[in-house]
């Protein structure tokens, strides 16, 4: 079992928000991975437990697209 777990530092407001936007997608997730994702005061953080290597990379990918993009929408709602 390959396993990684990453920190993304962002602000906690939006950890919050892409955290529960995402979070319905780690239940349906592929059977050759287990992603949890969690929020923290520090930004998020996605464990990604994966039988391979393949199935590993593309889905710390789709992972990191998704909070980039709620990250980009957020940002542009605000203007920041």
């Amino acid at each position: 079992m390959n396993t990684l777990s990453i920190k993304i530092g962002i602000p906690e407001y939006i950890a919050i928000i892409c955290s529960k936007s995402i979070r319905p997608e780690t239940k349906s997730a592929s059977r050759r991975s287990e992603v949890e994702l969690r929020h923290h005061k520090d930004g998020l953080e996605i464990e990604i437990k994966s039988d391979d290597l393949h199935a590993l990379r593309a889905s710390l990918n789709t992972y990191v697209r998704w909070i980039v993009m709620c990250f980009d929408l957020i940002s542009e709602k605000n203007n920041t």
